[in-house]
């Protein structure tokens, strides 16, 4: 398992990343995001002409008017992926939906309102978006040991933003040696999608596991895959199938046993009842008949006679 200690030092990271990008909405690339803004009062947004405008530096992303309550007017650069609630100034939230995300959106927003043809406006809310991708979970290869007696591990997540950081783990608490690590990431062709591989080479006993992290801080993400030593490998999946056929193999058994028994005690049976019917008729022949007995011993002392 991993140690209490590393996580602490992956969400301290996490946590300082966090602090520097506060306040930041976040988006998944090819998803949406929404960029919070309301307005508190909204009793004069109803009796007044307002505008409101998305900006993002000088570019004007969504413009939108209204008299009394009423939309006049739809305006946007680019109004196939951004839109605003319509009922803005009866709820007075005002928040941009902006959908589709890309890196580029990547970037500090703001939302400024003016009342009744106001030359100038004023910001009221502004909002920075941050745009990641997931990583897939790492998966690692543990290599043969080399004529040094080294063994490479590699480790490789793919498909994530931006580039992620990798941590290598030995045994749960030992960080790998100085130099020992080398880690690349390549771009993905026609994306802005990154992989990574890292390899690790290092001498290390055959009984000790190795884990690579991966931590993608936009998104608050990081997933982690053990390598454990192939004669401790054994699947769960496979454990648990194994057992139930032992149990079933078992069962199987028994039943068979029983069978087996059942079968013996009805043929004995059957057996059985067949037989009595010839012994009744042997009885009833003895009743009718008189049978002669004769003594072998005195047959000797009778007197002969002359028939």
């Amino acid at each position: 398992m991993t140690p209490r200690w590393f996580i602490a030092f992956l969400l301290g990271l996490v946590e300082l990343v966090s602090t520097q990008d506060e306040g930041c909405a976040v988006g998944v690339i090819g998803e949406s995001a929404v960029l919070p803004c309301t307005y508190d009062g909204t009793s004069k947004l109803l009796s007044s002409n307002i505008t409101v405008q998305w900006r993002s530096g000088t570019e004007v992303m969504l413009k939108r008017m209204w008299r009394q309550g009423h939309e006049e007017m739809l305006n946007s650069s680019d109004s196939t992926r951004v839109r605003m609630p319509s009922l803005g100034p009866q709820t007075g939230d005002f928040s941009m939906t902006r959908s589709d995300i890309v890196p580029s959106d990547s970037k500090n927003y703001s939302l400024h309102i003016s009342f009744d043809g106001e030359k100038t406006s004023s910001v009221l809310c502004t909002v920075c978006l941050r745009v990641g991708a997931h990583f897939s979970f790492p998966s690692i290869q543990r290599g043969q040991v080399n004529p040094e007696g080294k063994t490479q591990f590699a480790c490789h997540s793919r498909g994530g933003y931006p580039q992620p950081t990798l941590h290598w783990l030995i045994n749960s608490t030992e960080m790998p040696p100085t130099g020992s690590v080398r880690t690349y990431t390549q771009p993905l062709e026609d994306s802005e999608l990154f992989n990574i591989t890292s390899t690790l080479t290092v001498t290390i006993s055959m009984g000790l596991p190795v884990m690579c992290a991966i931590e993608n801080h936009i998104l608050n993400e990081t997933f982690s895959t053990t390598n454990w030593p192939e004669e401790e490998q054994v699947s769960p999946v496979v454990a648990r199938a194994s057992e139930a056929m032992w149990i079933f193999s078992t069962v199987l058994i028994v039943i068979v046993g029983l069978l087996v028994a059942a079968g013996i005690i009805f043929q004995v049976k059957w057996d059985h009842n067949r037989r009595r019917p010839h012994v009744h008729r042997d009885d009833s022949d003895s009743e009718d008949t008189d049978i002669i007995t004769v003594d072998m011993k005195n047959l000797d002392s009778l007197t002969e006679t002359d028939v």
